[in-house]
């Protein structure tokens, strides 16, 4: 099981964990790990039988009621596990998203000290007033509201004592158990449980520092500036630190309350409108986002408001992630199938993969959205569906896209909360548009161009490596065979086209102004510059229209072969 900081404490853990996933009914699951003597033991252990009530539970259900009386670590764990939709099913996803965070209330004589560690000084002399009763209070942190001694409102986010060194003893178990279950279990080794744990790892490693949720925030905020009726709480940096954050106190109305947003008389169009306005900006153009916007993260403010909370949890998607999903956006507008199948290739990252299968699945992906428009084609359900393919062929999702996929549902239940046909793409239509106009502008590509050609010569100055070649037999030779034999011909086709249509469109103008033009010689009374441009024009229209047949049939040879 590896090696274990305090052996007697952490074995008594790991009896403790194993009790409870036989007394919810997964001691079957224990036993297929290699655990059966252990499951035997924890078994024995065991005080209280099945109820009745469990054993009509479903197993989402069950599996739910065991992480939660596993504790706070666990509780993170199925927060993390609730975002992988390409793992999970839908009626696991839905018993995992029922996880509260909370915590009983530990007594402001326990905090108290916690807060002045992390001040330096007495918090009498720091804040005029600290309010002993909490506004919250979750397994990681508690919240008290306080006023400064200008006057100012604020909240503190203290973390609890002991809960670091709980949350080490809880994750050297989840590695060793991890470990175990890649080694003995070929059923689940296909969820990876060892990369799960370590990313979950990270996200709750970066939870624990409330400076990272701090710069967030901040961060958040910078890129988000241009709308004034967006507030994101400020900072207080001389007061935080790794275990306390202190922020400006937000009132507001939650956006779950319908009644009370019907009393302030708000426009709710206009709120779902700015919310996406707010996701889509963040996902796509900015590359970070609120990775849980729920309604209790979103308060309404005076004037058709909003107010972003909680940056604990956050998504970030890479420069060549949005490009992923701009390219997968534009393969289905353009019905490019081979453009989809490659995009999934990347998000894969894996080598044993049949590609000319993929593709195929992904033709019929990519024909249920033929003949739509932009705003029509839904995104998220877009990338559940690539989803679903991939779990087809034993492929999983990256995190971020997973996570991003995730966020993109619960925002749109958020907005549907406030206005019941909220359509998540209205906004999001003219951002893509923006960023596909961008993506394929002249000088962008000029650029990349000009970069790719140094890349070039750089590889072509490097000196020869005496290394013998090792190529790869099998799928993965020929996904790369396959792979670069089509792009290759999509690069060579998309760059013909894109020169024709440089030199129609620019024949086109020097036509155009020659047919209006009042000017020049004229016999009989007809201008010569008139009837070239009338020429001229035709022939633009008519080459078009040759390249537009020309491109439709290689596109029906290259299908039909």
């Amino acid at each position: 099981m590896g090696m274990l900081s305090n052996p007697v404490k952490d074995v008594r853990r790991l009896n403790e964990i194993f009790s409870i996933l036989i007394k919810y009914g997964f001691g079957d699951m224990l036993r297929r790990m290699g655990l059966a003597n252990t499951a035997e033991q924890a078994s024995r252990l065991m005080r209280s039988p099945i109820s009745n009530e469990m054993l009509n539970m479903r197993p989402p259900q069950r599996f739910r009621c065991a992480i939660e009386e596993m504790g706070p670590t666990f509780i993170k764990l199925g927060q993390i596990l609730a975002t992988r939709v390409d793992l999970f099913s839908q009626d696991m996803i839905h018993e995992l998203e029922k996880l509260q965070d909370d915590a009983p209330v530990m007594p402001y004589a326990e905090i108290e000290p916690l807060i002045e560690k992390a001040l330096g000084a007495p918090p009498t002399k720091v804040f005029r007033y600290i309010n002993e009763q909490p506004l919250a209070s979750a397994s990681i942190a508690q919240v008290h509201e306080a006023m400064t001694k200008k006057g100012e409102r604020v909240v503190l986010k203290v973390r609890k004592p002991g809960v670091k060194r709980t949350i080490e003893a809880d994750l050297r178990l989840m590695h060793s158990m991890a470990r175990l279950i890649n080694i003995q279990s070929v059923e689940l080794r296909r969820y990876r449980p060892e990369e799960m744990v370590r990313e979950f790892e990270r996200s709750l490693r970066r939870e624990l520092d409330f400076t990272i949720e701090a710069k967030n925030s901040e961060r958040i905020a910078r890129n988000l500036r241009k709308f004034k009726w967006l507030k994101i709480p400020k900072v207080y940096w001389q007061w935080t630190s790794e275990t306390l954050n202190v922020q400006e106190f937000v009132q507001g109305t939650s956006a779950k309350d319908s009644e009370a947003l019907d009393r302030m008389g708000v426009d709710r169009e206009l709120l779902a409108r700015r919310g996406s306005q707010v996701a889509w900006k963040c996902m796509l153009e900015d590359g970070l986002f609120h990775a849980d916007p729920h309604p209790g993260n979103f308060y309404v403010l005076p004037g058709n408001g909003i107010a972003m909370l909680d940056f604990g949890m956050v998504g970030k998607l890479s420069y060549q992630r949005r490009e992923q999903i701009i390219r997968l956006v534009r393969s289905i507008i353009f019905q490019e199938t081979d453009t989809a199948a490659a995009v999934l290739v990347e998000w894969s990252n894996s080598d044993n993969i049949d590609v000319e299968a993929l593709a195929r699945d992904c033709a019929d992906l990519v024909e249920q959205y033929y003949g739509l428009n932009l705003n029509e084609i839904d995104i998220p359900q877009v990338i559940l569906d690539c989803m679903a393919l991939m779990r087809n062929y034993d492929l999983v999702m990256p995190s971020d896209i997973t996570l991003a996929a995730k966020a993109f549902i619960t925002l749109e239940g958020f907005g549907r909360l406030v206005k019941p046909d909220f359509n998540l793409m209205d906004a999001a239509e003219p951002l893509i548009r923006d960023l596909i106009k961008k993506r394929y502008h002249p000088v962008r590509l000029a650029r990349s161009l000009g970069s790719r050609a140094i890349k070039l010569v750089d590889r072509i100055y490097e000196p020869p490596s005496e290394l013998p070649q090792v190529h790869s037999q099998g799928s993965s030779s020929k996904m790369d065979a396959y792979l670069m034999d089509r792009l290759s011909y999509r690069l060579e086709d998309a760059s013909y086209r894109q020169t024709q249509a440089i030199y129609d469109v620019g024949f086109l103008i020097m036509f155009t102004l020659m047919l209006i033009t009042p000017y020049g010689p004229r016999i009989y009374d007809i201008s010569v510059l008139n009837v070239i441009g009338i020429l001229g024009v035709l022939g633009v229209i008519a080459n078009v229209s040759r390249v537009q047949v020309v491109t439709w049939w290689q596109r029906k040879k290259r299908d039909l072969s």
